[in-house]
This record gives structure tokens, C-alpha cells and sequence, in this order.
């Protein structure tokens, strides 16, 4: 009797489990939805330009110190710019990392769009200037219904790749 007792028992706590696992539905996407990934890492470039040093002031440091150029290690946040058509989809001031700001900027944005036809633009500006952009991008992209669309920095063709 007690053997039926606990196979019963573990039959209906197999039923249970089995029942949640497929019931409520989740999608991740309502219906006619596409997600635009943008994500990277980027170092923007140096605060001040560097220096070269007279040889008064080399004279000056201790020997294992005396290096001919003086560069600032601190670095400009990166300004960056996504809009489809007219609509601004993610603006943000990423500031770069580490203890003297001299790191990389990072980003990794997740925004939900209406599947269609989009012309998308993302400007980078890595310069500290109060406008306009070093690094930009236009595609017309069409996205299907649950399709991810990554925008990404390519630090070797110092270009963005939409794909």
C-alpha cells in the first residue's frame, strides 16, 4: 500500500513539473517584434595630446623613470547615437573604465522594434567634440518577426558592422 502511496504521489509531482514546463506560453517577443543588439567595447581617444620632454626635465626623474614623451592617461567619454528613421532608439555618454578614466567605454543595449523595413543610423563620437560624429553608419535594413539585428564597433576597420 505504501509503495502505491509513493508512486502515486511522484507520478502527479511528474505531472505538475511536466504541465509548468510547457504551460503558460513565454515568448520572448510579442508577435511582429524584432530586437536591435547594439554591443561594444571601445577605447575613445586621450584628453591631451602628449608632449615631448626637454632634457632638463628627463634630467629631473630618477633613471628608470625618464621616458622622452609625457601622454595624459585619461580618455573621452564616448557619445553614442541609435536612431531608426526620425526616432532615437538609444542615446548615451559611456564613461570610460578604470581607477584614472583611461580604460575602454563599453555598451551592450537591447531595444525592441516593430518588425519592417528600418533605416537605421548609429554615430560614434570618441573626440570629446561638442558635435557631430567621428564614426557613423547608415543601413536600410528589413527586419523579419523575432529576427535580432547586433550593431558592433570593429576596431580594425574602425567601422560599425550591422548585421
Amino acid at each position: 500500500m505504501r509503495l502505491v502511496f509513493e508512486m502515486s504521489a511522484w507520478a502527479v509531482f511528474a505531472a505538475v513539473v511536466g504541465i509548468l514546463s510547457v504551460w503558460p506560453p513565454y515568448e520572448m517577443l510579442e508577435r511582429g517584434d524584432a530586437i536591435v543588439t547594439l554591443t561594444f567595447i571601445h577605447a575613445a581617444q586621450r584628453v591631451g595630446e602628449c608632449r615631448s620632454l626637454t632634457q632638463e626635465e628627463l634630467n629631473k626623474l630618477p633613471p628608470n623613470m625618464r621616458k622622452p614623451s609625457d601622454c595624459p592617461r585619461e580618455r573621452h567619454p564616448v557619445r553614442i547615437e541609435l536612431r531608426s528613421a526620425d526616432s532615437v532608439l538609444y542615446e548615451g555618454l559611456l564613461l570610460p573604465s578604470g581607477i584614472w578614466s583611461d580604460g575602454k567605454a563599453n555598451v551592450y543595449r537591447r531595444v525592441v522594434v516593430p518588425a519592417g523595413v528600418h533605416d537605421f543610423f548609429i554615430g560614434m563620437n570618441d573626440s570629446g567634440a561638442p558635435s557631430g560624429f567621428n564614426f557613423e553608419a547608415n543601413q536600410r535594413v528589413d527586419l523579419e518577426p523575432g529576427r535580432n539585428l547586433v550593431i558592433r564597433f570593429d576596431e580594425q576597420s574602425q567601422g560599425f558592422l550591422i548585421r
